[in-house]
């Protein structure tokens, strides 16, 4: 067996490896996205959180999802092996396109990489693995190149500067385009009509969904920031061990960075059945507990600096974890303690769950903006879009308690 079909020959079985990996991406993106509650195998908590990555609008590109690209990409990248491992073919067109494909991917492979250090400042261990993969099929398909031709008497696709020619392009076309999108955001819009000629579907399912009154959902001493008089008050329904609430968590913290006409106010919907008449089973055991603490720290005027310790932290919310927080938060641990086993702060927050089932809630995070039911959360220049809409063309105005 000649060098070459070695080398192809690893080369396919690393395709394979790469399919298979790209199988359970996609699997669990598509679980991210479509069942509630749902959270990855390899999330082990702090920076190590797959959710965190795969949900997040990096864990697509031109709106398809990262595992179907790694799919398409591993798949081709079989096909182009199979003659030079098996039929002795090499240094002509199928070597080409495994080089292409190959450092394709390691550009990709670059960005992924910095957006989870530089970006989200977690990371995903799929993706790692994946990445991984990546670097060993390029490591591996790049000395493929030394089966072109050298001399210029042959056709220019079979010479040696082609493959290497291919090789950068491939890398250099990936990894700006990657990054392209990665930092990509839409121009703001500032109208209604700007809103719904650019998103138009969005539009009319935005302003379609049901409207309850905003005082049916909220309550006077109920968690809140953002200006008490802001034209759109936005009511977060969630669950502190939800993947997608801790992406809307992100979000919302960013949207109220940078605008002061958006209220939020804060409600609990554990997903848990020791404090959720609605749920049949405990989908996240330490939610209800998270949510008590959350209230406890709410007594101590330091809700919002413990909730998003709670986020940062999804998957170490056990009662020794919420004692670490509030002592790192400089709460009184001996109110928190009190607080924390009252019965009086479990029926508070089965109070907020009755709230949102009375109001139609079934999965978290829903959103209630200006009153109007999102069931999920939005893409992040959907907010923008969403508040526009609600100002303009939401005839609905906060109604307070």
């Amino acid at each position: 067996m000649s060098s070459s079909s070695t080398r192809h020959r690893i080369a396919l079985v690393i395709a394979f490896l790469g399919v298979a990996v790209s199988g359970v991406v996609l699997y669990e993106e598509l679980q991210l996205a479509n069942v509630p509650g749902h959270s990855a195998f390899c999330t082990l908590g702090g920076v190590v959180n797959c959710d965190i990555v795969l949900s997040s609008r990096y864990g697509t590109f031109l709106d398809v999802p990262l595992g179907v690209w790694g799919l398409v990409a591993f798949a081709i990248g079989i096909a182009a092996a199979i003659p030079g491992a098996f039929l002795g073919v090499a240094g002509g067109l199928a070597d080409l396109v495994l080089i292409a494909l190959a450092s394709g991917a390691l550009g990709f492979s670059l960005v992924l990489a910095g957006v989870m250090a530089f970006v989200l400042h977690h990371v995903c261990l799929l993706c790692l693995t994946l990445d991984a993969v990546v670097v060993g099929w390029f490591v591996t398909v790049l000395p493929l190149a030394r089966n072109f031709a050298a001399s210029t008497s042959v056709g220019w696709l079979r010479r040696r500067t082609a493959a290497y020619v291919t090789a950068v392009v491939a890398v250099t076309t990936a990894f700006a385009s990657g990054a392209l999108s990665a930092v990509y955001t839409p121009a703001p819009v500032t109208t209604a009509a700007e809103v719904e000629a650019r998103e138009p579907n969005f539009a009319r399912i935005y302003l379609g969904r049901p409207t309850v009154p905003l005082a049916s959902v909220t309550r006077d001493d109920a968690a809140a920031k953002g200006r008490p008089d802001a034209p759109v008050t936005i009511v977060e329904f969630s669950d502190f061990q939800c993947p997608a609430c801790a992406q809307a968590f992100r979000d919302l913290h960013e949207l109220l960075a940078r605008r002061s006409d958006v209220r939020l106010v804060f409600r609990n919907f554990p997903l848990d059945s020791s404090c959720n008449e609605g749920m049949p089973r405990a989908l996240h055991p330490d939610a209800c507990l998270a949510a008590m603490a959350a209230e406890c720290a709410r007594q101590q005027q330091r809700f919002w600096e413990y909730h998003d310790r709670l986020f940062e932290n999804q998957r170490t919310l056990e009662r020794d974890a919420l004692f670490r927080f509030a002592r790192e938060l400089g709460l009184d641990i001996a109110a928190f303690r009190t607080c924390l086993d009252a019965p009086e702060t479990r029926g508070r927050v089965s109070e907020d769950v009755r709230a949102g089932i009375a109001a139609g809630i079934e999965s978290t995070p829903t959103l209630f903006i200006n009153g109007r039911r999102i069931d999920g959360a939005l893409e992040r220049h959907f907010y923008d879009y969403a508040l526009v809409l609600e100002q303009e063309r939401g005839g609905t105005a906060p109604r307070r308690p």
